[in-house]
Formats: C-alpha cells, sequence, structure tokens
C-alpha cells in the first residue's frame, strides 16, 4: 500500500468516526430532562408541593444547558467532518507515487 493510499485510509477511517459520533449524539435526552423540569416546575400550581417549584426550575436550566453543549458538540463533529471530506478531497487530487 503506498502512503497516499494509507493516507486515504486515515481520513476514511476519521470521517466515518466522526459521522458514528454524529449520529450518536441526540437531542432526546436533554428534552426530556426538560419536560421533567417543566412538570416539576408546575406541579406546585396543581397543589402537590412547594419544594418542587425550585427542583423543577433548576432542572429546566440544566436540560438547557445540556441541549446547548449537545448542539456544540454536533456542530463541532460536523465542521470536523467537512474539513475531513476537504482534505481527502485534496489528497485524492495529489499526483499518485
Amino acid at each position: 500500500m503506498t502512503p497516499k493510499e494509507q493516507r486515504i485510509e486515515q481520513i476514511k477511517n476519521r470521517i466515518s468516526e466522526s459521522k458514528s459520533d454524529l449520529e450518536g449524539s441526540s437531542q432526546v435526552a436533554p428534552i426530556g430532562i426538560i419536560i421533567l423540569g417543566i412538570v416539576l416546575f408546575l406541579t406546585p400550581m396543581m397543589g402537590l408541593g412547594v419544594g418542587l417549584f425550585g427542583v423543577g426550575f433548576i432542572t429546566v436550566l440544566l436540560g438547557i444547558v445540556w441541549s446547548y453543549s449537545k448542539s456544540r458538540q454536533a456542530t463541532k463533529l460536523k465542521e470536523e467532518i467537512f474539513q475531513y471530506e476537504r482534505e481527502l478531497y485534496d489528497v485524492e487530487k495529489e499526483p499518485g507515487f
């Protein structure tokens, strides 16, 4: 295997790893936490407990922060994939050995 072919394989492996990481970064869990927090936040209005108001508020805030973090991570992974694909294109267009 030539050095060029090895480099192409390495880049393709990086692309596939980044794509699998991107597929694994789902927003379902943070949204579920936010919904749970809203339910806890609204529970005192139904007369079930005043202490849950603060817990619900904190849970909503933590869910928003977690969702924002996952969104930034997904954006970073998309940028990595784009850079790897551009690098792969450049390597493939180089004159071979």
